[in-house]
């Protein structure tokens, strides 16, 4: 009998499942490994096939040689398993876990502070100098100078006024003056010039305190009277040094 006839005998008497299993396992190793490993592994053809492919007068197949083909299958299969369950276990480690939740900040509600009682007593009025002097006037003459210029306390400054209202430096000076009939001019450098100079501690009151630009009636004791400026007014102030000159 030819090889080929014997070939096909032999081919048509192996039994069915075996191809079957044989096409199982193609169809099984093209699940796991995708299309492009199923393409890549051997295909059992068909005895159609085989005997095409197949040089002229080339016998056929054995079972011997399909059953290793079988097996070859398998363990193809089998390898290929194993390296995608370890691919997709490495891929699930290898993951980022999510980030985990921010921690909740509760804010600590603030004391507020015992608010102060804004409630104060009221503020004591400075005591001032511009009312009356703690010293006694004189009598006579000086004592009636002394007299009026206190009598001015109080009143608003105002340049170049002799009274009543109001008076300058030098208009309160020439108005008390004027009260003991002594008349003097209208300008601070003009009066001192007509009085006598009084040396220092010889001061008395009613005499009249000259500094630069500016005249004061002396008190005693320190202070003088004087039309100060437009914020002061006339006032009973500390005697800021000058020239002591008398007229009586």
């Amino acid at each position: 009998m030819h090889r080929a006839v014997r070939g096909a005998d032999l081919n048509a008497r192996q039994p069915l499942h075996r191809i079957a299993a044989g096409t199982a396992a193609l169809a099984l190793s093209a699940v796991w490994l995708g299309p492009s490993a199923a393409a890549a592994q051997p295909a059992p053809s068909s005895q159609t096939e085989q005997t095409e492919a197949a040089p002229a007068g080339s016998p056929a197949p054995t079972l011997a040689e399909q059953e290793r083909l079988l097996a070859a299958y398998e363990r193809a299969d089998r390898a290929h398993r194993e390296t995608f369950v370890k691919l997709a276990a490495s891929q699930r480690d290898a993951a980022t876990p999510p980030p985990p939740p921010a921690p909740v900040v509760t804010k600590t509600p603030t004391k507020k502070a015992p608010t102060k009682n804004t409630t104060s007593t009221p503020a004591k009025k400075k005591s001032t100098s511009t009312t009356t002097s703690n010293v006694a006037p004189p009598s006579g003459a000086a004592g009636t100078v002394v007299n009026f210029a206190l009598a001015q306390v109080g009143k608003p400054y105002v340049y170049a006024a002799s009274g009543p209202g109001s008076y300058d430096c030098s208009g309160l000076v020439m108005a008390a003056y004027a009260k003991v009939g002594i008349k003097l001019p209208h300008q601070s450098e003009q009066i001192a010039a007509r009085g006598r100079q009084v040396p220092s501690g010889q001061w008395m009151p009613g005499d009249v305190i000259h500094t630069s630009g500016h005249v004061a009636i002396y008190l005693g004791g320190g202070k003088m009277v004087e039309a100060a400026n437009p914020s002061a007014g006339i006032r009973v102030a500390p005697v800021r040094g000058g020239t002591a000159y008398r007229f009586l």
